[in-house]
């Protein structure tokens, strides 16, 4: 009996100091069944409308009442999280974007697309990600949007690069698995990075133009990732080594020797190839310790939460802002936020609030796991 009371005391003070906690497993749970089932827009509006209606008329509730009914709020609350889960899965799908290829492209248009990433070499092509910028529709040029994979045939005189122009007339291709059951979903994975469509281009069937386009932030950080794979390259011989270094130190994982990954998996520590929350956590401890000085100053005390965030927001964008990394990137702001007000919470809480903004940000991160791309990684899409 003691030990029922005991625990019972123990679930009501962890829903008390971490009440985020239970809204975040509702919206969880709307993710999962949004992706599931596939219900209408139509249905989560009218169920989020209607739970914002019952939470704003429950404050109009006589007190004592109000009280006596507080587990209705809570439930109005928890189909509210669970609407806006359903919703965010939705609206994230870029099937039901009007800027999806799926919607405005035909086989006969021309496309003008720009490379969103630093060309990467494969086996047996060149791969880059790209995003639609005009679409040639009955002699009619149409600004347009989505992102497409360009494979490329391995030419020596080719040049591309980040921000690169190319126009094509040949026909996007939708992505599709390769039909081995138990294979890796590479239909899926291309789809939770809003990727339906790719296509194979060989010298004479696309144009590069000079003129380049390019955001400040990303040519900062491939300039950045070059140079330091650059020193890499030059200290470390060993192919196997180097891209084991590289995929530690700042998630590189071109260069990644297969066997050497398919070695991890078997053994079950592939996740150590994967930047996480344990690197993040080191470059925490170094900052916190880095820019424990100006804690001792009033004048300059409020900088050093922005050098830290600052720090370790430059360091997840410059290893590719992968979900493992971006978790930890999130919770740590959130402490450190707290920390600077002076302002002690749950921890759970702050896991839960973090995994709420990232889940915002991409509801499809639910679904991801860091095999999700080492599986990538076994088996390269050609």
């Amino acid at each position: 009996m003691m030990y029922l009371f005991i625990m019972t005391a123990y679930r009501v003070h962890f829903w008390k100091k971490a009440p985020f906690v239970r809204l975040l497993f509702a919206m969880i749970t709307g993710i999962l069944a949004q992706w599931q089932f596939q219900v209408s827009v139509r249905v989560w509006w009218f169920i989020l409308v209607a739970s914002v209606l019952s939470v704003v008329i429950f404050f109009f509730i006589p007190f004592f009442n109000r009280y006596r009914l507080s587990f209705l709020n809570g439930i109005a609350a928890c189909v509210l999280f669970f609407s806006i889960g359903c919703l965010l899965v939705w609206y994230k799908d870029v099937r039901h974007n009007d800027q999806w290829p799926g919607n405005f492209y035909k086989e006969k248009d021309g496309v003008v697309a720009v490379l969103s990433e630093p060309p990467v070499e494969k086996t047996k092509s060149i791969k880059a990600d790209a995003i639609i910028s005009y679409v040639s529709k009955d002699e009619k040029i149409i600004q347009k949007g989505g992102k497409i994979i360009l494979y490329f045939k391995k030419d020596s005189s080719l040049r591309l690069t980040y921000g690169s122009q190319i126009i094509f007339k040949k026909p996007l291709q939708e992505i599709k698995n390769s039909g081995n059951p138990g294979g890796f979903d590479y239909k899926r994975y291309s789809l939770f990075h809003s990727i339906t469509h790719q296509v194979y281009l060989k010298p004479d069937e696309f144009f590069v133009f000079k003129a380049k386009k390019k955001n400040w932030l990303n040519q900062f950080l491939y300039a950045t990732r070059e140079r330091i794979l650059t020193i890499l390259r030059n200290n470390i011989k060993g192919d196997k080594e180097l891209g084991l270094a590289e995929a530690l130190l700042i998630g590189y994982k071109d260069d990644l020797d297969q066997s050497l990954v398919q070695s991890y998996t078997n053994t079950g520590v592939v996740h150590v190839i994967a930047i996480s929350g344990l690197h993040l956590g080191l470059i925490y401890w170094l900052l916190i310790k880095l820019f424990k000085p100006l804690q001792r100053r009033k004048r300059v005390k409020w900088l050093r939460p922005v050098l830290i965030i600052a720090g370790l927001w430059l360091f997840s964008l410059l290893a590719g802002a992968q979900a493992s990394v971006l978790r930890s990137a999130v919770m740590f702001t959130c402490i450190v936020l707290g920390e600077s007000l002076s302002r002690k919470t749950s921890i759970y809480n702050t896991m839960a609030i973090s995994a709420f903004l990232l889940l915002c940000y991409n509801p499809y991160l639910i679904f991801h796991r860091i095999q999700m791309d080492v599986m990538f990684l076994l088996f390269p899409q050609e």
